[in-house]
């Protein structure tokens, strides 16, 4: 089976200058988890229609391994972007395939149940049918296109609403805009293809009711949830599958053993993985390739990008992680700023209004408050002192530090990189070291304190 995404439409209602099936849900932009979903139903080859800001949507996916077809008149309707990429499907002797480039939410288990369908009406049937369309069942259809049934429950035809009778709208049966047609059946009726009078658009809801007229089988396929047929048109219904795909997810991972905490209020991206017993409380943002190890906690407000968190590490509230580790029992938080290739080692605490920036934290380090750490190795069991500041760039260029395992750096001190602070060493608080420290050193600078007796300009009245 191939597949064919129809993304050729001009996307008025989105206001947008950007191509709507390229705007983002949870990261991703809309035709991702289309390609997404046809993959897992192991479809492999898979054609785009394109028209309008083709351009843009071509780069975007380009590492795809996808072919692309233009329809020359994006206001040439479904069926005729669909003639478009005909030269994809005409040698074909199989199902094919058709969805919309705006259809985010299809379940690729849908997919797979749509094939064993047709696999199973030509086993006990000894037919092909002609179109298998998705369905699904709305309280109010208003809107929707519907399905229109004979006495044998087989599909005759689709009716859009504009179009339908008075009896025909009461139907709440509704089209879900993904089809699996048998390919020569399909050949054979877009002959009998004829344009809108009211828009002179081809529809492919059309190709139903000419095979049916050609004595040809169409039937309807449910959707496992009404979600799986909305399209996204608008922004606000691009906000709507979005909450709808967040919640996919973190059902998921609630029923691979992960606890949620207010679940409506945690924002998580699809790549990001989440382990066994791992705890992720409200307002919590997980974005890329994050990864959340087993028994490990995320709390209130955190915002993590690309970040690993190791086994029974704690991430308190309010704090931020990008691209960045916290190996195993670590403590960070809350509300510090972890970046760029750190590393904060097993078991070691990094407190609140601490920045590491390529900091590469051993085992059981302690920096508890208030300090910058840029471009340094600190060995095991050194402690940092609140205030202390690694000065990493004079202007042109950063450099590194090392400040060895057990070392104390007082709180307030300034180290000027790069510099290397040696093992057990101790600076002295308010200390600005400008030179490397030995070994076991005491290092201690500041100026003599002065106390001028009544020189205070402070007025007592």
């Amino acid at each position: 089976m191939k597949a064919i995404i129809l993304a050729a439409g001009l996307g008025t209602r989105f206001k947008s200058e950007k191509h709507k099936v390229l705007h983002e849900m949870l990261g991703k932009p809309i035709i991702w988890y289309v390609l997404d979903y046809i993959k897992k139903a192991n479809i492999v080859d898979i054609a785009l229609v394109v028209s309008h800001k083709k351009e843009s949507i071509i780069e975007a996916l380009k590492h795809e391994n996808v072919s692309f077809f233009e329809q020359e008149n994006p206001k040439g309707g479904t069926a005729d972007a669909l003639l478009s990429a005909k030269v994809f499907f005409e040698a074909m002797d199989d199902y094919i395939l058709v969805t919309n480039g705006d259809a985010p939410l299809v379940k690729p288990d849908t997919l797979k149940g749509m094939q064993r369908f047709l696999h199973m009406v030509e086993e006990y049937e000894k037919i092909k049918v002609g179109a298998l369309v998705l369905s699904s069942f709305l309280p109010d259809p208003t809107g929707y296109g519907r399905i229109v049934k004979d006495g044998k429950g087989d599909v005759i035809k689709i009716v859009e609403e504009k179009e339908a009778t008075y009896e025909e709208k009461q139907i709440n049966e509704v089209n879900g805009g993904v089809y699996m047609f048998y390919v020569p059946y399909l050949k054979e009726a877009v002959k009998h293809l004829k344009p809108s009078e009211k828009t002179n658009e081809l529809y492919i809801t059309d190709i139903v009711e000419i095979m049916t007229n050609l004595g040809y089988t169409c039937r309807s396929f449910m959707a496992s949830e009404i979600t799986e047929i909305f399209g996204v048109n608008d922004r606000w219904e691009l906000s709507f599958a979005e909450s709808v795909m967040k919640m996919r997810i973190l059902e998921n991972l609630a029923r691979s053993g992960v606890t949620i905490h207010s679940p409506e209020s945690v924002y998580i991206e699809p790549d990001v993985q989440v382990e066994l017993d791992a705890e992720i409380f409200p307002n919590v943002v997980l974005k890329g390739n994050t990864v959340i190890h087993k028994k490990a906690k995320v709390m209130n407000g955190s915002y993590l990008e690309n970040a690993t968190i190791k086994e029974k590490a704690t991430v308190l509230p309010m704090s931020y992680i990008k691209n960045s580790t916290v190996e195993e029992e670590a403590t960070v938080g809350p509300m510090c700023h972890i970046r760029d290739n750190s590393v904060v080692g097993k078991g070691s605490h990094v407190g609140s209004f601490v920045e590491l920036k390529n900091a590469k934290l051993q085992e059981d380090v302690m920096a508890k408050h208030l300090s910058y750490l840029g471009d340094v190795n600190i060995g095991k069991k050194a402690n940092i002192g609140a205030g202390t500041v690694i000065a990493n760039f004079d202007g042109k260029q950063k450099y590194q530090t090392y400040i060895g395992q057990k070392a104390f750096i007082g709180s307030n001190s300034l180290i000027i990189a790069p510099r290397n602070i040696g093992d057990f060493a101790f600076i002295a608080g308010g200390s600005v070291i400008t030179k490397d420290i030995p070994p076991k050193a005491l290092a201690v600078e500041r100026a003599d304190l002065k106390i001028l007796e009544d020189k205070s300009k402070v007025k007592d009245e």
